[in-house]
């Protein structure tokens, strides 16, 4: 009887104190190669990798002139921004979760941003893909 009362006021105890620990969510960067049709590698976001996105978005001058973004070719990355981003400029006016960057095999590159749920605004991408490349750490182009 005793044993059993213990057992019951050990579990409750127990029970009461539990402490919920929060893991931390890592994001991570996609590269998508559409004629293999699957994600050819991925790489953990960083500081370094956020500040570039964010500044492509600051320096948002122009609109992607093309009709169809949409690309069989070349590469598709995802970068996720931890944290989000607020946007209000000509061309924006969002929070900013993800980016996602275009490198056709012959066109110029591109990124795009989903403004709404519905609504894709694609820009151009002005910085070298080398210097991302190297950063990402695969041969881009």
């Amino acid at each position: 009887m005793i044993k059993k009362i213990l057992t019951t006021v050990f579990l409750v105890i127990i029970l009461l104190h539990l402490q919920v620990i929060h893991a931390e969510e890592y994001k991570y960067i996609e590269i998508f190669d559409p004629k293999q049709d699957k994600v050819v590698k991925t790489v953990q976001t960083n500081k370094e990798i956020n500040a570039m996105i964010v500044g492509w978005i600051n320096g948002i001058d122009r609109v992607y002139a093309k009709i169809d973004p949409i690309k069989n070719d070349g590469y598709a990355i995802r970068f996720p921004l931890d944290p989000t981003i607020q946007v209000q400029n000509k061309w924006l006016n969002t929070t900013v979760r993800e980016v996602y960057l275009i490198i056709p095999e012959n066109d110029p590159p591109f990124f795009m941003v989903f403004e709404t749920e519905d609504r894709l605004i694609c820009f151009p991408f002005d910085s070298q893909i080398s210097t991302l490349s190297n950063v990402l750490d695969f041969k881009l182009k």
